[in-house]
């Protein structure tokens, strides 16, 4: 963000000579305008930037397989290779041993390197230049011209974000290696003004080739051996004509990509040209994630949009009259409707008491030392460092007016808003015992998990160097209240850790013999699955030794016991609390109507109630903070899908009040399903009438959770230490940082 002169109270950019003339060239465009066209090139730009590191990687892995399956066979065949490097493709400049080694190892090595991402520029270098070589002076073939052009565009272009260049760029770039900064910015600069330029040539080399095709162009025939007029076979004259204008002018890059890559495939599978390869394909896929490049009509109509739309400007250049919309919270429902307010012409105001975005859903993994915090947690700022018209701040929330739209936050300083949405989730509810809070902390806050990961891990030391045997049994029995699916990971996870990954590394104690005891009031586990489901988990917990105890109330927690009911004291030192939430106290800063647990109550739109029953028009609550009964009459349950359908839902209402359009039906949860997983190897999933339990069960647990992670560092960081946990049987965060609780 650029800052900028700020109006008291406002906390809006005072607006600059420059920003007023723009203000002005805006008005003359329609708010529908503008707001469609800006989301459109939102949509484009985010869609290619986020499906462009697989596109790479799948071109890389599928270019550097041709390149080594061809390295392969010569290596298994080296007396045939060196025949035909003297004889059948002698190099003039090298002797035939030289050119055979040469070749080998460029089609070994090289090959490599690409699909790893790994010195990417200098590899594809070395393939390209033998593929021109291969084409000069062997056999030409269409394949080899479509591999040089790209491979050509890679180096100047490089890899994208799934490759060891791009994730080790900033780190070698400041380090001490000899020549690595200049190397390093030298490559960025060829990424950012000579890849596009390269891209532009191949699109236009493309459209010489649909015109030769066409028969507009007589080239000679040694030039005709530079066009790979053979992928068109088939093509009527007119689409092959058109399609060449698309490449001149550099128009819907998307269009011309889409379009040619279903006629190419038509074509081949009617037997128009059997012999072409998938590399037109991939290039086509490149074309259209990458763009046309400069001097293209694409690129002058983003650029027009930049200017005239207010696609994407500095916060300074926000005009004050646009509306101000403050978000509290960036929990998954805060963070779904700041992504799509962004692209509408509203200042944001995003504010949260910590500067992080935690997934909640694995931080029993942060307290279970199998991961850390920083795999499950990605900096706010960082996740809209790109989108100019959104603010981060960090500061808690104490007040909110409705009558004067301001928020009160930190020290006593204010918001102004025109719209508010309160995302400010839930905390702990140890109903109306207070008092357990020290004795059994639960697991909301990274600190939270930090400091229960130091709490278990130091039972077991303590244990260790104890010699009282009463006190031993205290420390190595852990216990849970509560077995939602929270309860039950937590049980599991324990369990696992005491009989896996720490069962060799103490003497006088043996971990294994930990007791796991997993409380709940009701008749059984996970209540809010069905029963059958419920069984499984039951069984599996079970297996891995957790001792459940169903239909006893925990009555009191001290500092070394529990009481279950009136007479039943379980001795331990360890107690975790999993079995209630309590909404933030949104309500009590509102005045507003709340249900028995503290939410806000809502209505249809998710327009928070007031005292009296009627809406507040401007303020509007999602996730656990809201009590929402758009779940077929039911309450909306406090899932991180649920949180997120919400803030989409709310952004949908706020642009079409903004652009005066039909605000959409009431807000209706769509479930997509139950998951809880029981140690490494089992979970339970209810998708409703299909029903999910055992080892695939716990893939998909997998797969899912690590769909939803934010950021693919954090996706790579977690698949990495589970992959490591689970093979290695180790559990390698296994560190006492934090004052214990």
């Amino acid at each position: 963000m650029t800052s900028g002169s700020l109006k008291s109270g406002t906390n809006s950019p005072t607006q600059t000579p420059v920003a007023n003339s723009e203000i002005m060239q805006e008005e003359r465009y329609s708010p529908f305008v503008r707001v469609t066209l800006r989301s459109w090139s939102k949509w484009y730009l985010d869609g290619t930037e986020a499906f462009w590191p697989v596109t790479d990687f799948v071109t890389r892995f599928f270019i550097g397989l041709w390149f080594l399956r061809s390295g392969l066979v010569k290596a298994a065949d080296w007396d045939t290779a060196l025949y035909l490097a003297t004889n059948e493709y002698p190099v003039s400049w090298m002797d035939p041993v030289t050119a055979a080694t040469t070749g080998l190892a460029i089609e070994i090595i090289g090959p490599i390197l690409l699909i790893l991402g790994f010195f990417t520029r200098p590899a594809a270098f070395a393939m390209a230049a033998l593929t021109i070589v291969a084409q000069a002076v062997y056999v030409p073939t269409t394949t080899n011209l479509i591999v040089i052009a790209m491979l050509v565009w890679y180096v100047f272009h490089g890899p994208a974000g799934l490759s060891i260049d791009r994730v080790l760029s900033e780190g070698v770039k400041a380090s001490a290696i000899p020549l690595s900064g200049p190397v390093i910015r030298m490559w960025e600069w060829l990424r950012e003004h000579i890849a596009p330029l390269v891209m532009a040539l191949i699109r236009i080399w493309m459209g010489v080739t649909l015109l030769v095709y066409a028969g507009w162009i007589e080239p000679s025939v040694a030039v005709q051996t530079w066009l790979p007029v053979t992928i068109f076979s088939g093509f009527p004259e007119w689409a092959a004509i058109i399609s060449a204008a698309f490449f001149f002018t550099g128009f819907g890059a998307v269009v011309v990509s889409y379009g040619l890559f279903f006629l190419i495939a038509a074509f081949m599978i009617s037997g128009a040209h059997p012999n072409v390869t998938f590399f037109p394909f991939l290039f086509l896929a490149v074309y259209e994630a990458r763009g046309a490049g400069v001097f293209s009509m694409d690129r002058a109509i983003l650029a027009w949009m930049e200017k005239n739309i207010l696609y994407d400007r500095e916060y300074s250049e926000i005009p004050d009259r646009w509306p101000h919309v403050v978000v509290v919270g960036a929990g998954f429902g805060g963070l779904a409707a700041v992504a799509k307010l962004k692209r509408l012409p509203v200042r944001i105001t995003l504010i949260d008491k910590r500067n992080y975005h935690l997934f909640q859903p694995l931080l029993y993994q942060i307290a279970t030392a199998t991961l850390n915090p920083s795999d499950i947690a990605a900096p706010i700022r960082s996740l809209f460092r790109a989108d100019g018209n959104v603010r981060v701040l960090k500061g808690e929330v104490h007040g909110i007016d409705a009558d004067t739209k301001t928020v009160t936050y930190g020290d006593g300083a204010t918001l102004n808003f025109d719209k508010l949405v309160i995302a400010t989730g839930a905390t702990h509810s140890y109903f109306g015992h207070d008092e357990w809070g020290p004795y059994a902390p639960g697991l909301k806050t990274v600190e939270d998990g930090v400091a229960v990961r130091g709490s278990i891990l130091n039972a077991f030391e303590q244990a260790e160097a104890s010699d009282d045997p009463e006190r031993i049994n205290r420390l190595l029995t852990f216990v849970i209240v509560g077995a939602g699916p929270t309860g039950v990971e937590l049980a599991g996870a324990i369990a696992e850790l005491a009989c896996v990954s720490v069962e060799r590394e103490f003497r006088t104690i043996d971990p294994a013999s930990a007791r796991v005891i997993l409380v709940q009031s009701g008749s059984r586990i996970l209540p809010a699955f069905p029963e059958e489901l419920s069984v499984k988990a039951m069984e599996s917990l079970e297996a891995l030794g957790v001792e459940i105890r169903t239909g006893g109330r925990v009555t009191e927690i001290a500092e070394t016991h529990v009481r279950i009911g009136d007479d039943t004291i379980v001795e331990t030192e360890t107690v975790l609390w999993a079995a209630g939430v309590a909404a933030s106290p949104a309500a009590k800063w509102l005045g507003a109507a709340t249900d028995r647990s503290g939410r806000v109550q809502v209505n249809g739109k998710m327009r928070v109630l007031g005292a009296d029953g009627e809406p507040i028009p401007s303020i509007f609550a999602i996730g656990d903070t809201a009590g929402s009964k758009g779940w077929d009459g039911e309450l909306v349950p406090g899932l991180a899908p649920a949180a997120k359908q919400a803030g989409a839902y709310v952004s949908t209402v706020v642009e079409a009040e903004l652009l005066k359009k039909e605000c959409p039906d009431d807000f209706v949860y769509k479930h997509q399903g139950s998951l809880a997983t029981i140690g490494r190897k089992s979970a339970v999933a209810d998708f409703g009438s299909f029903k999910l339990s055992g080892t695939l069960a716990w893939w998909l647990w997998g797969v899912v959770h690590v769909g939803f992670l934010t950021g693919a560092r954090n996706r790579v960081t977690v698949v990495i230490n589970w992959t490591w946990n689970f093979f290695a049987q180790h559990a390698g965060v296994r560190l006492i940082t934090e004052k214990q609780v």
